[in-house]
């Protein structure tokens, strides 16, 4: 018997394309027992257990030049008690063989669909019947070839099904998620449910879908799409309109149960039948009982069963399209009450964004127009001395802008009548006929065409800073009781707008005052640290070919002038050097201050040549003799240059590079060196030096120190900082600058972080048991914050040394924040849902903006010790400490300040309410055996310590 679809023999049998093409082995075999057994059409048929259920699937029949005729009955699924011939195989298990002159059941079905004769076989796989297979005519079924063949059909067969109810399941669940997805942008309830039906119509394989509502009670035609698009007025027409209720739906509508039925039946039957040539019908609820939405209908002009996927199809998109339409009708309820509020929520979120009076003034002239439903508006703000200053328009021609640009802008608003009462009753005032008032000078409006107008104060706390005016032009208006109510809602909220926009105008304001100091050493006023950084970065990856060239500038011996005449004799002095250096560059050229007698000059599109040459001038700038306080100081600098591309395009790397040269030109003192590639005795020196540290790892040289951090609210030991230093056999104990870049630059970070954390939590462990409650903070470098494995490896270390998590502190410089912000973001939230703290480090001295404290979800700002060193001397640097403190409390973050050397730092910090503080006056950095010794020396936590 025949399947769904036909395939010609061919002269030659290829094997399928390839062996996992379920589909093509199938009809390849097919194809083959056809050719082999000389017969004229070979089928199979799916046996669904679930639904008892065949469905012609694949078949191959000899090509002829009159094809076999495929009767209607054969091209749709078929209850297995409606196919004798086909249920004495399923049931049966064995082969059976029919004749259309025989006088059994499966003889007479052959009879009716126009077959001679056929041969029966069924597919077994597993012990269970997958299906049949048939053969026309009946003789041409060699028992020994079916024996072959039966086995690998099956398993394609079984195969082959199951690939396609997967897609079936598939292309179902991408209708559903379709059907959500288009509720909120349908263009209303008609057009959401004939979307829905086409796409189920067409899916399920019927000719057409329906949806019935419920509606005051009943339940309604609503919505009917056909599987081939087509849709005529009439039959649309005739639908809507039916006289009589279609049983089905009303009895799925009252048990909640899906429900399938064919014509003449008591469900189907009558008008339906007579009206749409309803054969068979599937008919589910839409949602869920016991609160239904109404019934949703497939229906085929052939009677037809329906298959398990078209069931469950009907049935999910039910369920779907219930809730669909229950949030649509509640929507379409609310939406008169609702326009208020989502103007006035637009007028929030759209104020939100803006900055400013002026742009506030926009957005509520805009809300209040949509309100009001006027052509056009404007926003007029009064300055300081009653005179209109600045108009917002929305929606005006040109001329119009110009007559109010000559007219109004610079003159007195108290002249204005309509300003006159704004200013004593401060409320909207509305105007349906413009010329029956003259609060507007009557020539104006008549020059403007306005028709109808409102004015809306513009307010902002108490003060009245402008108004709006929102006019229609052309037929006068009319306003409800319910919009005069809207408009004043409108302006009580838009009084909240402007006030915010103001807000966040002078908070901006501060805000780059702020940035303005970061990007500056207070000290000389030169750009600072970071300034330098995000110059450099710009410049590097601003344009790809262009060149620059990076001067870092040590001053020679000026450890001894601070030693010897005190460290204000070397703050002035470097007051003094930033001028000199700066007059030896040109315009564009940045020189930066890069920490204590540290400067670096940036040389944009300078070769090596242009970088000597400064080089040379920076030198000879400082060759005379400095005076200060009657004293004549000589000082000297090392220079070093890196250049790029020549010697790489990341800014960490030629920093690092023009540092190392800086160093070998202060080794050499040859006043300035240009780096040089491998070879040169200071590459050999650091290649040395990295094999050392390669050693050091696996052995113990590398130790920790722990510099304590004291809680100034009360006074105890809040945690300490861990700080890696290398117990060299022959240079001694080495300190992280000298190591720290090395490895950094030669991937060993990952290793000598895990190492010192693994050390840091094992010795606070051995702390917390002897009863000290500290934390301990362990820093990260750029490696470590990029590499998405270190949370798993914190979280172990964590349950091996038994640390809760929030006893471990994370340390993180700004610069390190924003190497990869991506990766950074999911490494540093991966460590925060283990409650593992996340600090700032070094903060005020990094590359990133301000926003990265909105972004990134760190707990703590560390300020950098540059602005502790003059805290009590310097007001500028008094004033970046305390503003940094406000900051960080506002965020809700906690702050800890290092750097603290003398007692008036402390006691200024204690009055200013820092959280902790760090630094030498509390205790330099000491081994991990003494930190017990020193912990149990310290008296009992007082109050904390305040500046007398």
């Amino acid at each position: 018997m025949p399947g769904t679809t036909q395939d010609e023999a061919a002269p030659r049998f290829e094997p399928p394309a390839s062996p996992f093409d379920a589909h093509a082995t199938l009809l390849h075999l097919l194809a083959r027992l056809r050719a082999s057994s000389g017969a004229t059409r070979v089928s199979v048929w799916v046996h669904e257990a679930t639904t008892e259920l065949v469905v012609p699937f694949r078949q191959s029949t000899a090509a002829t030049r009159d094809p076999l005729p495929l009767h209607p009955a054969l091209r749709t699924p078929a209850n297995l008690c409606d196919s004798p011939f086909l249920s004495a195989v399923v049931t049966g298990r064995q082969a059976v063989v029919a004749h259309a002159d025989g006088r059994r059941a499966e003889d007479r079905q052959l009879a009716e669909v126009g077959i001679r004769s056929g041969h029966g076989e069924p597919l077994l796989l597993d012990g269970q019947v997958v299906g049949v297979l048939t053969v026309e005519p009946a003789a041409a079924a060699a028992p020994h070839l079916l024996r072959q063949v039966t086995p690998r059909i099956a398993a394609a067969l079984a195969e082959a099904w199951t690939r396609r109810t997967q897609q079936r399941r598939l292309d179902q669940a991408g209708v559903l998620l379709t059907l959500i997805e288009s509720a909120a942008q349908a263009q209303s309830m008609d057009h959401l449910l004939g979307s829905a039906c086409r796409q189920l119509a067409e899916l399920g394989g019927v000719e057409r879908a329906c949806v019935f509502l419920l509606e005051d009670g009943r339940l309604v035609p609503r919505m009917a799409a056909y599987a081939d698009g087509r849709r005529d007025l009439a039959t649309w027409q005739q639908f809507r309109a039916a006289p009589v209720a279609l049983e089905l739906a009303e009895t799925v509508l009252r048990t909640g149960n899906p429900l399938t039925a064919d014509r003449d039946s008591d469900l189907v039957s009558g008008w339906w039948v007579d009206s749409f040539q309803i054969a068979s019908a599937l008919a589910v609820p839409l949602g869920r009982s016991p609160e239904l939405a109404g019934v949703l209908t497939l229906d085929s002009t052939q009677v037809r069963p329906f298959s398990e996927d078209v069931r469950r199809l009907a049935a999910a998109a039910g369920a779907h399209l219930g809730g669909v339409i229950e949030q649509a009708r509640t929507s379409q309820a609310r939406a008169a009450s609702l326009a208020t509020a989502r103007v006035v929520r637009q007028l929030l979120v759209d104020g939100s964004a803006v900055t400013g009076a002026a742009a506030a003034a926009e957005v509520v002239a805009r809300a209040v127009q949509r309100l009001a439903g006027t052509d056009r508006s404007a926003a007029y703000l009064v300055d300081g001395d009653d005179r209109i200053r600045e108009v917002r328009h929305v929606d005006w021609p040109e001329e119009h802008k110009q007559v109010v640009q000559d007219r109004l802008v610079g003159r007195p608003a108290s002249g204005v009548p309509l300003w006159r009462l704004a200013t004593e009753e401060c409320a909207p005032v509305f105007v349906e006929d413009a010329t029956s008032t003259d609060l507007l000078d009557p020539d104006l409006v008549r020059t403007l065409g306005v028709s109808s107008w409102i004015s809306v104060p513009l307010m902002s706390g108490d003060r009245l800073l402008g108004l709006v005016v929102t006019g229609s032009v052309g037929s006068s208006r009319t306003w409800s009781p319910s919009v005069r109510d809207a408009v004043r809602q409108v302006t009580l909220e838009g009084a909240l707008v402007v006030e915010n926009a103001e807000l966040r105008a002078t908070e901006q304001e501060r805000l780059a005052q702020l940035a303005t100091e970061a990007h500056h050493d207070p000290l000389t006023g030169l750009p600072n640290r970071r300034k330098f950084i995000e110059t450099v970065e710009t410049t590097v990856h601003g344009d790809r070919a262009r060149r620059c060239a990076l001067l870092m500038v040590d001053l020679d011996r000026f450890k001894e002038i601070n030693d010897s005449f005190g460290h204000s004799v070397g703050d002035d002095l470097l007051c003094l050097v930033g001028p000199r250096l700066e007059r030896t560059l040109r315009p564009g050229d940045l020189l930066a201050r890069m920490g204590g007698d540290e400067f670096a000059v940036l040389l944009p599109d300078a070769d090596a040549d242009r970088a000597r040459e400064v080089a040379d001038g920076l030198g000879a700038a400082l060759r005379d003799a400095f005076v200060l306080a009657g004293m004549s100081l000589h000082v000297d600098a090392s220079i070093g240059i890196a250049l790029c591309p020549d010697h790489g395009r990341d800014r960490s790397l030629l920093l690092a590079r023009a540092d190392s040269a800086m160093y070998a030109a202060k080794r050499g003192r040859r006043g300035y060196e240009v780096w040089a590639p491998d070879g040169t005795p200071a590459t050999r020196d650091r290649l040395q030096t990295l094999e050392q540290l390669r050693s050091a790892l696996d052995g113990e040289e590398l130790v920790n120190h722990y510099q304590p951090q004291l809680d100034l609210r009360t006074g105890s030991v809040a945690g300490v900082e861990a700080l890696v230093r290398w117990d060299h056999p022959d240079r001694g104990l080495l300190y992280p600058d000298v190591f720290l870049p090395l490895a950094e630059q030669a991937g060993l970070m990952r290793r000598l972080a895990l190492r010192v954390l693994e050390r840091s939590l094992r010795d606070l462990h051995t702390w917390r048991t002897q009863g000290h409650d500290l934390s301990v903070a362990v820093n990260l470098s750029v490696s470590n914050l990029q590499d998405v494995a270190l949370p798993e490896q914190v979280e172990m270390l964590l349950d091996t040394c038994s640390v809760p998590a929030s006893s471990l502190v994370l340390e993180i410089t700004e610069d390190v924040l924003m190497a990869d912000a991506a990766r950074s973001q999911q490494v540093m939230a991966g460590l925060r849902r283990l409650g593992v703290r996340l600090s700032v480090d070094d903060y005020g001295t990094g590359y990133s903006s301000l926003s990265y404290l909105r972004a990134l979800p760190v707990d703590e700002l560390k300020l950098d010790r540059s602005f502790v060193t003059h805290l009590t001397s310097d007001p500028r640097a008094a004033a970046i400490v305390r503003s940094t403190l406000q900051l960080s409390r506002d965020l809700g973050m906690s702050m800890v300040v290092e750097g603290v050397e003398d007692a008036d730092a402390l006691g200024a910090l204690c009055e200013w309410g820092c959280d902790v503080a760090q630094g030498y006056h509390i205790s330099r950095p000491m081994p991990a055996e003494r930190v017990l010794g020193w912990l149990n020396a310290r008296p009992l936590p007082a109050a904390a310590p305040r500046r007398d």
